[in-house]
């Protein structure tokens, strides 16, 4: 299983699913839907937290929340 916390920089992955938790539904209310493509552009000094390109909008996350998305990674 991989998570979106283990995507590199410059990567893109697909979002198979949202792992149970209470930041299930505000992680999806964001826009972070199975079946969406994500990329990661930056972390932080310290890999916390982390910039995520969902679509046309740059998201930061959590490492602990990042850990909450199951992808695949792309070509």
């Amino acid at each position: 299983m991989t998570t979106a916390d283990t995507i590199k920089i410059g990567e893109k992955a697909k979002i198979l699913k949202i792992l149970p938790s209470e930041l299930t539904l505000n992680l999806m209310e964001m826009g972070f839907l199975p079946g969406k493509h994500i990329s990661l552009l930056q972390r932080a000094p310290l890999k916390d937290p982390m910039a995520f390109r969902l679509e046309n909008t740059v998201i930061a996350l959590r490492k602990s929340e990042a850990q909450l998305i199951e992808v695949i990674l792309e070509n």
